[in-house]
């Protein structure tokens, strides 16, 4: 299709809020049911955040590779440990300090885009969904924000609420066959021929916004196209079995879903959802942010007494706020945990093992020593993926980068990537990883 000028009395803004209410109007619930596949299983991430760093010695193991012992943090994951690779020792250089500099390169190294955007366009650009960012009270009095960047270094922001995360994933108010036929999937294709003619007559700002259009747009066109050719049944058999409900319109503020009473509740059907959406192949790289950096958050069913960021500044690593911090990351730990075991126990929609044998699993936070607000002995966990990252050891560095691991990580689901971001201390992966 040729481009096409915008009529002279349409004016830019007119038309992106055009769009925006087309878009809206095209993102009915669709249910998507992917068939099993005889080809090779397709690689898949979780990218996994918990806050506000961790006491390096009650995190880190000690011992050697394949002789260690797991200190408090970490303990609760003794029990799924031949899974998972615990490194130490990963410096994030340059880039802003503390908490909001930290959430900003730990997964773009400093460059523009995140890890996780950047391996959905490599492994997702043909699923239903591209990627899946859910959060729990991620976005409650945060003033930090979050690890996910678009291409051009927009920030993304998670979904909180697992109820619309569900609607949007496997609600169904039409018929797939009908969908593809859907005369709304023209509209759509119209609307983004325009939007690509656009992109050239913008500056920089209105680029990016725009980029944040297109990529909305372009995932609901994949999905009437892709519905059509779906089979089958595919989606969770029992789901919120506590029956946890959000009242529509203005409720209080947070939202339920952001209260902390609830926050072990939403938890865990995020972390249901991830597993069920990779398990009918609908993503392919997802991603659940646990709070954010200076976590407001009181985990008082752990036998917490403070907030969590309060409990960050532990000062000693024997002090009560140190006891509370432990306890703290203990609850994030054990989710990983779980996650690990749920994922373990579902095939993958190839028939070739498990979800876990194809999905890598990267645990991470914006700080090393939460005491010290540093970048160094970063917390990072490895998991899952035992064909390419064999589990049940612990692997220390002296000051390596942290790009390293990110190189690792994205080469084990595209051989061609050989440096992502910060390249001062040499370019490929970790040695040994």
């Amino acid at each position: 299709m040729k481009n096409r000028k915008l009529p002279m009395n349409m004016r830019r803004r007119d038309f992106l809020k055009a769009l925006g209410s087309t878009g809206a109007a095209l993102m009915a619930p669709l249910t998507l049911v992917r068939a099993a596949r005889a080809e090779a299983a397709a690689k898949k991430a979780i990218f996994f955040y918990i806050p506000d760093g961790c006491i390096p010695q009650h995190f880190h193991p000690t011992g050697t590779e394949f002789d260690f012992a797991l200190p408090p943090m970490t303990e609760p994951l003794a029990a799924v440990r031949e899974y998972c690779t615990f490194i130490d020792g990963l410096t994030m250089y340059e880039g802003g300090p503390t908490h909001e500099g930290g959430i900003r390169k730990v997964l773009t190294a400093n460059a523009a885009q995140s890890l996780d955007d950047f391996l959905a366009d490599r492994v997702g650009a043909t699923s239903p969904f591209r990627s899946l960012y859910l959060g729990v009270g991620a976005n409650y009095e945060n003033g930090s924000g979050g690890f996910s960047f678009l291409r051009s270094g927009v920030p993304q922001s998670p979904e909180d609420n697992p109820l619309a995360a569900y609607a949007r994933l496997f609600g169904d108010d039409e018929a797939p066959a009908a969908l593809a036929e859907d005369p709304r999937l023209k509209i759509l294709n119209h609307s983004i021929a325009e939007v690509s003619a656009m992109q050239t007559q913008l500056g920089p700002v209105e680029r990016q916004r725009l980029e944040q259009h297109l990529e909305a747009l372009q995932s609901v066109e994949r999905r009437i196209e892709q519905a059509g050719a779906n089979a089958g049944n595919c989606g969770p058999a029992l789901w919120n079995p506590q029956a946890f409900t959000v009242p529509s319109g203005w409720h209080g503020y947070p939202p339920r879903y952001d209260r902390e009473e609830f926050f072990e509740t939403v938890g865990a059907l995020q972390l249901d959802l991830i597993v069920e959406s990779l398990a009918c192949d609908l993503t392919r790289v997802a991603s659940l942010q646990w709070s954010h950096p200076v976590s407001p958050t009181l985990l008082s069913w752990t036998g917490a007494t403070q907030r969590h960021h309060d409990a960050s500044h532990f000062g000693s690593p024997d002090s009560p706020s140190a006891q509370d911090f432990i306890l703290s990351q203990r609850f994030f730990t054990e989710q990983l945990a779980q996650l690990i075991q749920k994922l373990q126990s579902r095939p993958d929609p190839s028939g070739d093992g498990t979800l876990l044998d194809h999905t890598r699993i990267l645990l991470f936070s914006e700080l090393g020593d939460s005491n010290q607000h540093d970048h160094k002995r970063m917390p990072f966990i490895l998991a899952g993926a035992g064909r390419d990252f064999p589990g049940g050891r612990f692997l220390s560095y002296d000051g390596e980068a942290h790009a390293k691991l990110l190189v690792s990580i994205a080469s084990s689901m595209d051989p061609s990537v050989t440096s992502y971001g910060y390249s001062g201390h040499g370019s490929g992966g970790l040695p040994g990883l």
